[in-house]
C-alpha cells in the first residue's frame, strides 16, 4: 500500500471557485468530485436581482382574499369570551373564525395521509378553544381585501 510519501500532489484551483480557493489533486489522477467547491449556476439570479422574477406574493387574482391569523401573546391563558363584531364590521372584511365556528369532532381517529390523527385534538389546536396552550397558539383569522385590513380588523 502507497503512503502519502509515495505520491505526487499538485494544487489547483477549484473550477468555479473565488480566487484563492485550492484544492490538493493527486498527479495523474482526476478528482472525484466536479461540485464541491464550484458555483451552482443560478439561472434565475438575473431575474432576481433585477426585480423581474415573480413570486407567489407577486400574482393578484380577482376576488383574492387576504387572511392575518391573531395569536396569543400569553403561553398559557383561559379564553373568557372573544367578540368579533367590531372586527366583521370593518370595511373589507369578509369572514372572522373563531373556534366556536369550528365543526365540533369527537375522539375518532382518521387518517390525512401522513398518519393517523385524532380530530378532536386537532379540532382544539387549529384555533384554541377554552385556553391558549402556548404562546403564538392561533386565536382567530380574519379573510379580508388586503393584509393591511385584515390586521386592522384583528387588531
Amino acid at each position: 500500500m502507497a503512503t502519502v510519501e509515495d505520491r505526487q500532489f499538485r494544487v489547483e484551483p477549484f473550477p468555479g471557485g473565488t480566487p484563492g480557493n485550492q484544492r490538493l489533486v493527486e498527479e495523474g489522477r482526476l478528482p472525484d468530485y466536479d461540485v464541491v467547491g464550484t458555483r451552482p449556476i443560478r439561472h434565475d439570479g438575473t431575474d432576481k436581482v433585477t426585480g423581474r422574477a415573480r413570486y407567489g406574493a407577486d400574482i393578484k387574482l380577482s376576488g383574492l382574499l387576504q387572511g392575518y391569523v391573531l395569536r396569543s401573546p400569553h403561553a398559557h391563558a383561559r379564553i373568557v369570551s372573544i367578540d368579533t363584531s367590531k372586527a366583521a364590521e370593518v370595511p373589507g372584511v369578509h369572514a372572522v373564525c373563531t373556534n366556536a365556528d369550528m365543526p365540533s369532532a369527537d375522539h375518532r381517529a382518521g387518517d390525512l395521509g401522513e398518519g393517523i390523527v385524532d380530530w378532536y385534538h386537532l379540532n382544539q389546536n387549529v384555533l384554541a378553544n377554552e385556553k391558549v396552550l402556548y404562546t403564538g397558539h392561533a386565536v382567530a383569522a380574519v379573510a379580508a381585501d388586503s393584509v393591511h385590513i385584515a390586521e386592522e380588523a384583528a387588531g
